[in-house]
């Protein structure tokens, strides 16, 4: 399994870059490499969502996690990874530029979520969303609700900070149905600013959209397709 996984990894974050990817402005800091733990009501909800047929497939979008890939497939899930900020990342040539043109937004989308229609029961996109700036972030949303099968769940999380706020961005891993580790990866500025509304707008391709606001500033939103 977790060799098939690296291989999956490999192919979608492997080769050249899109030729013609603008560069990003955000702005990026080390964050602290403290481990914290949290209780997640989305994430609890997700699995009760989740559809229960025994071959489910499941799209991670916070790279490759031992910890994920043993917990959901220790609960019948066969799993694919995509690190889909470094993927987001490594579309910028410099520091200077503030956001992707469409046409690399496009090519971003087409080469990294290049899955076929229909085929996850669930995807797990953390808090990579957030962190897309707003022409890529509106082309992956609607590649997300193709790839996920209708009564599929995906799970998201939100900050609900204004845009231009510093927020962490974390490494999420699984220790029960509703616990999770968070490893600081780093700390970066917001693109966009989320409250319902927007979110209700964002996911308007899902049949459903729920939120748990949590303590510490996170919007935890669950979708159905």
């Amino acid at each position: 399994m977790l060799d098939f996984l690296r291989n999956a990894i490999h192919r979608r974050e492997g080769g050249a870059e899109p030729s013609d990817a603008q560069p990003r402005a955000a702005v990026v800091r080390p964050a602290s490499q403290a481990l914290l733990r949290r209780r997640s009501n989305g994430l609890r909800h997700f699995f009760e969502t989740m559809p229960s047929s025994g071959n489910r497939e499941i799209l991670d979008l916070g790279g490759i996690s031992e910890a994920n890939v043993q917990f959901l497939s220790g609960h019948g899930g066969k799993i694919h990874t995509v690190d889909l900020i470094d993927c987001y990342d490594s579309g910028a040539a410099s520091a200077s530029a503030e956001r992707y043109s469409l046409e690399a937004a496009h090519g971003f989308v087409d080469r990294y979520l290049n899955f076929a229609r229909t085929q996850f029961d669930a995807i797990l996109a953390w808090d990579s969303l957030e962190f897309l700036d707003s022409d890529a972030l509106h082309m992956t949303v609607p590649r997300l609700a193709e790839i996920l099968r209708p009564g599929g769940v995906l799970l998201a999380f939100f900050h609900t900070q204004a845009r231009g706020e510093t927020v962490p961005l974390h490494r999420y891993s699984i220790q029960g149905v509703d616990e999770l580790a968070l490893a600081p990866r780093k700390e970066r500025s917001m693109p966009n600013t989320f409250n319902n509304r927007s979110l209700e707008r964002l996911f308007q391709d899902f049949d459903s959209v729920k939120f748990f606001l949590t303590r510490d500033n996170l919007r935890e939103v669950i979708v159905t397709r």
